[in-house]
């Protein structure tokens, strides 16, 4: 099997990424779109519960992004018979992963919204959201698993697809539960997250019949017992770490929600559905920062250190500069997006607000995106883990909690906060990189 990515550029693979990101960010907005139909309360109860379920989805995608990366170092390297070794041990450890996310989602499912200090409509409907999307938990992380899979081939197209089919159907469950057609009953919050988890089975269908036969995606105990032996050491190094610093940030997420929840319903609403608008800047940063890692991924396997500079320079530009120009669109126009979600003129105000301090944030946010990536696809996930947390729970969390209580400034202060942090790490993380240290932390090791 050819090494698929050798001659690709950033552009070709990062464009179907940008799509499909796109596509895959519409699937939350269009839940709380629907969530917005039953009430505000319901929207922004399971709205709030946003951060902490990307901390789970986070960490699973963390891991099998740092096993598709030490694939792609192999395959890089030309030792394939490890790079399909690695793919297959993916597939099988999937199923304990997801199995364990089931019943964390479960178990805590009565807790987490109580801890977050939500209260009446918005608690039960955080609770009964999380009690039903559970076991869709074991597709999430098979989903997640083949998406990678895919990305480390240059299939970007191939999840395109996949994420457009889960768009239409989440789309067409939410209306029936929702609206009640064809003579079903109105769910509501129940039917949101049936929808949800309908449309993960028709992602995970459609991938694992598409790459079966092109990866050679055959799951054995031999795979097993090589993978355990040869790639989970390896594995374990990079993806433990590679999982720290984004868990950290979602970590982090969640109790910037906590604050804004005790600045009341208001600021709570108001936040949910500026999160919402703020991940439209976002899909740019993760389409080039996932096409950057995957190209420095192949690169550093290959030795070709100077190349894998330029992708990163190129990643970088491209990045914060869509960042910046979609964050002021979405600003500029704030007021009128705001209002598909709520007629509510104090929502709309003070979202708009939050929006415009987003855009100063979006670039900082995109560059960190790209470098901790790269970071992380060199195997030096340790850096942006251990000095990326740190920052984020002492400087970071110093000037959320400073701006938006200290001074006052309420949900804006508490964003201008996260702004001053993204710019902080932003700084740090880019003078790792220049040092050349990631250079010695690959799975293949420089020739001497």
């Amino acid at each position: 099997m050819k090494n698929p990515l050798a001659h690709r550029s950033l552009i070709s693979l990062a464009w179907p990424l940008i799509i499909t990101i796109g596509v895959g960010i519409a699937l939350p907005v269009m839940d709380s779109l629907f969530l917005s139909i039953v009430s505000d309360a319901a929207a922004a109860g399971v709205g709030a519960l946003g951060p902490v379920l990307f901390v789970l989805f986070t960490a699973i995608q963390s891991f099998s992004l740092a096993g598709a990366n030490i694939a792609a170092q192999f395959q890089g390297a030309g030792l394939m018979s490890k790079a399909r070794v690695s793919w297959n041990l993916q597939i099988i450890l999937a199923l304990g992963i997801g199995i364990a996310a089931m019943l964390i989602v479960w178990l805590l499912s009565g807790f987490l919204g109580k801890a977050m200090g939500l209260k009446g409509e918005a608690l039960a409907a955080s609770i009964l959201y999380l009690k039903v999307i559970s076991p869709g938990m074991i597709l999430k992380v098979f989903q997640t698993s083949l998406t990678n899979l895919a990305n480390s081939q240059g299939l970007t197209k191939l999840n395109l697809a996949s994420n457009i089919l889960a768009v239409i159907s989440n789309g067409f469950f939410n209306w029936i539960f929702i609206s009640g057609a064809f003579g079903m009953p109105k769910l509501g919050v129940m039917g949101v997250a049936m929808g949800t988890t309908l449309s993960w089975i028709v992602m995970v269908l459609y991938l694992w019949f598409s790459l079966r036969n092109k990866m050679h995606l055959k799951p054995r105990k031999v795979h097993f017992r090589r993978g355990v032996g040869v790639v989970l050491p390896a594995w374990l190094r990079i993806g433990i770490p590679a999982a720290v610093e984004p868990v950290s940030f979602q970590l982090n997420q969640v109790a910037v929600t906590a604050l804004v929840v005790r600045l009341g319903m208001l600021a709570t609403t108001s936040r949910v559905y500026a999160a919402n608008l703020a991940l439209l800047p976002v899909i740019f940063s993760l389409g080039l920062g996932t096409a950057t890692q995957t190209l420095i991924a192949n690169q550093v396997g290959s030795q070709n250190f100077s190349k894998a500079n330029s992708t990163l320079k190129k990643g970088l530009l491209g990045a914060t500069s869509f960042a910046l120009g979609i964050g002021f669109l979405v600003a500029l126009t704030g007021p009128k997006l705001l209002g598909v979600f709520t007629d509510n003129p104090e929502v709309i105000i003070l979202g708009s607000a939050a929006l415009w301090v987003d855009m100063v944030l979006q670039p900082a946010k995109a560059a960190n995106i790209v470098l901790t990536n790269a970071l992380r696809s060199t195997g030096d996930s340790k850096f942006p883990a251990i000095v990326g947390s740190l920052m984020m729970w002492t400087i970071g969390i110093s000037a959320v909690v400073g701006f938006g209580y200290g001074l006052k400034f309420g949900l804006v202060g508490l964003w201008a906060g996260m702004a001053f942090d993204e710019w902080t790490r932003f700084i740090v993380n880019l003078w790792r990189w220049k040092s050349g240290a990631w250079q010695n932390k690959g799975v293949i090791k420089p020739k001497t």
